[in-house]
């Protein structure tokens, strides 16, 4: 007997674990990767962003640990769901990552042969960025700080499976979306390129080169340990290093919480965000005002005709710079070192006319990547209509009961 519920639209919800075409819902190995030579690539959180997954250098794990952690080899046509942080963010595993494992940080979503060919992996994975199941999955989770989803709860989730017209008119329309972005990306990303390798050639000019520390071109802040809420300031966006280095363009235009604090920790639009791994440094121009968090780096440009060149410079750097963090595993940068670094700076007239080449460039990546939130949007708007029926929501369908399903 199915386990579902069928609401006034005809449209029929299962729980996850229920849901015809689902094999198992389960989680990653325990421990984290490493840089294993010959080892298998492991998917970690991180790895998973909007709806994609984007993977430049991946941990592994040994032969060993894969064929011990059978449950969360990946298949093509599967779906990964982050458990921990911004739980509920998913995608589909393309071939690219079939053979690969998983890590604890991660729900792996195994298909059934019947429901590959359906592409339920799709559909669940495009259900889970609707505003409904993003909600529901924050509510169950647990933890203060961060957020974290057990599999047992998201098992609970409830799925929609519209009739066949809805269905094939709403994916339709998500994987035009989907596709329309993913060429906004493709710009974004040969933008920002082209505009590093500019910056890679000058070097090669006869500029006259000149170094000074980073203090007395820019004023350098600190992140907040922790946001200190004040009723009477308005709202303002809470960066975390996370979202600075999942960013996949050097423009951050969105956070996900926003808090009330005092504007004498707000950094301004056009400042850069420095955050830190122990491989390296990732650092972005914030176009929203924002109060980075602990272990985080703001660089505010005393003039706006230096930003790019500035923005240029640190990234060039990345690897370097790492050496100015400390603290726990290397991620926490020290100001009063990593002001004292010095930076490449040409006279004016030189760094303004790199900016006139490479400025452009960003801007028309900002435009891509701000026509992808509209796009979003859109995408949102098309699951408007489809909220969980509350006797779902609220309790767990039992198979044997026969009052448990509507037709």
């Amino acid at each position: 007997m199915d386990r579902r519920v069928v609401d006034e639209r005809g449209c029929a919800w299962y729980r996850f674990g229920t849901l015809p075409g689902v094999a198992s819902i389960t989680y990653g190995v325990d421990r984290a990767g490493s840089n294993l030579q010959g080892g298998v690539p492991l998917l970690q959180a991180g790895h998973i962003n909007d709806g994609r997954i984007r993977v430049h250098q991946p941990a592994s794990i040994s032969q060993e640990e894969h064929a011990a952690c059978t449950r969360s080899w990946l298949h093509a046509g599967d779906v990964v769901i982050v458990l921990v942080g911004r739980v509920g963010d998913a995608a589909v595993v393309t071939p690219e990552e079939h053979d690969w494992n998983a890590a604890r940080s991660v729900g792996v979503v195994t298909c059934t042969e019947e429901g590959r060919r359906d592409s339920i992996g799709s559909w669940v994975s495009f259900w889970l960025r609707s505003p409904a199941a993003r909600a529901w999955c924050l509510e169950h989770s647990a933890g203060t700080a961060r957020a974290s989803l057990s599999v047992t709860a998201l098992r609970d989730l409830p799925v929609p499976i519209p009739p066949t017209a809805d269905r094939v008119r709403i994916q339709s329309l998500l994987n035009v979306i989907d596709g329309k972005k993913a060429i906004n990306e493709r710009i974004a990303e040969c933008a920002v390129k082209l505009a590093d390798a500019y910056f890679a050639e000058i070097p090669a000019t006869d500029l006259p080169w000149g170094r000074t520390p980073l203090a007395n071109v820019a004023r350098v802040s600190s992140g907040l340990a922790r946001p200190t809420q004040d009723g009477q300031s308005p709202g303002v966006g809470w960066v975390t290093s996370a979202e600075v280095l999942q960013s996949a363009f050097p423009h951050l235009d969105q956070v996900a919480r926003v808090i009330t604090a005092s504007s004498e920790h707000i950094v301004q639009p056009g400042s850069l965000l420095i955050a830190s791994t122990p491989s390296g440094v990732q650092i972005v121009e914030t176009l929203v005002p924002v109060i980075p968090s602990r272990g985080m780096l703001a660089v505010n440009p005393f003039y706006e005709s230096d930003r790019v060149w500035l923005l240029h410079d640190l990234r060039a750097r990345a690897a370097e710079l790492v050496l100015t963090a400390q603290g726990r595993q290397a991620r926490e940068l020290s100001r009063r070192i990593f002001e004292q670094q010095t930076v490449r700076w040409p006279d004016q007239a030189a760094r303004e006319a790199f900016g006139r080449v490479a400025g452009p460039l960003h801007e028309r990546a900002k435009l891509a990547t701000a026509e992808n939130r509209t796009l979003d949007a859109l995408a949102k708007a098309a699951w408007r209509e489809m909220t969980p029926p509350k006797r779902l929501a609220t309790r767990r369908l039992v198979a044997s009961d026969p009052e448990e399903e509507d037709n």
